[in-house]
């Protein structure tokens, strides 16, 4: 049955709430019928922890518009068709879920369904409201972005017998990442962020005290850091960056051209990836890419 349009944007903003802690249950069901797959179990769980925080990310959002009592306009009304459509397709998720039997085909397509609907473009076009508002707005649209990635990188990699049949090429992305490079070394500092900004948004800091205050004034999607500079280093940069939100915890890349053994093993078992200096353009747009896609050579071992 259709329902009413909803007009208000709490009543929107709770619509999505409560919608992406739905999809956030369905995966969860997903991976524990899928527990025999531990790959796709923990790619589903994965999935559905995203789903959580995007929840959170909307009770947020709704305690700010109590809080604050405005209430922006949005040019954009929710239709009872477009609120069925999705709610549907979750509906029809939940009745596969409750069989006997649950093909990993069949939890793929109703993933790549889900991620594809008309969610995504809403839940997205309400967040970039509150991108331009806060840090944690900054942080959310860019996890989001991460999230879509991070589906679209696993089913680019399954066989043809396994892939849905929506397109996930075609799913709505945030915007323009924003970068953060801390290098004292001035030449190769401009360098790195000359690289990045055919990418995004570059930040740049020549060390760690005045990165720290970059990363307190925006999300930065990804962090690249020498390890040896003067006063606050990369290591304890990226300790007191943790420290202050560990949603950076992964999303930092080192770089150096003095690698021992010690260090080495310090970083690459427990911290972020390392590149060594010096490197190639390519190795270097690879390491980016592995840390924004949440690749398998995203940590544990240096790069190159």
């Amino acid at each position: 049955m259709i329902g009413s349009t909803l007009r208000d944007v709490r009543d929107i903003v709770e619509w999505l709430r409560q919608t992406e802690e739905r999809v956030g249950r369905l995966y969860a069901r997903a991976a524990d019928a899928c527990r025999e797959d531990p790959s796709f179990a923990g790619f589903l769980r994965g999935l559905s922890e995203d789903e959580q925080s995007h929840s959170a990310f909307m009770s947020s959002a709704l305690q700010e518009l109590h809080d604050s009592g405005h209430r922006p306009a949005l040019e954009i009304l929710l239709d009872g068709q477009t609120r069925g459509a999705v709610e549907d397709l979750l509906a029809h998720f939940d009745r596969l879920l409750s069989g006997t039997t649950v093909g990993k085909r069949s939890i793929i397509e109703y993933v790549a369904r889900a991620e594809a609907s008309e969610l995504n473009p809403i839940f997205l076009y309400v967040a970039e409201q509150y991108r331009q508002m806060s840090r944690e707005g900054e942080r959310m649209t860019s996890e989001v972005e991460r999230h879509l990635l991070h589906i679209q990188s696993f089913i680019d990699d399954l066989g043809p017998g396994l892939r849905p049949s929506v397109n996930v090429g075609t799913l709505p992305l945030v915007g323009e990442d924003r970068f953060l490079v801390v290098e004292d070394h001035g030449p190769l500092r401009k360098l790195m962020a000359s690289l990045l900004a055919r990418r995004g948004t570059v930040d740049t800091a020549s060390e760690g005290g005045e990165a720290l205050e970059k990363l307190r004034a925006h999300f930065h999607t990804c962090v690249v850091t020498d390890l040896q500079m003067p006063g606050i280093d990369g290591r304890e940069f990226y300790r007191r960056a943790v420290e202050y939100d560990p949603h950076l915890k992964d999303r930092f890349l080192f770089c150096s051209a003095d690698v021992t053994l010690g260090n080495e093993d310090c970083i690459g078992k427990h911290g972020p990836p390392l590149l060594r200096k010096p490197f190639a353009v390519d190795e270097f747009y690879a390491a980016i890419d592995r840390i924004l896609r949440r690749g398998p050579n995203a940590r544990g071992r240096p790069f190159n």
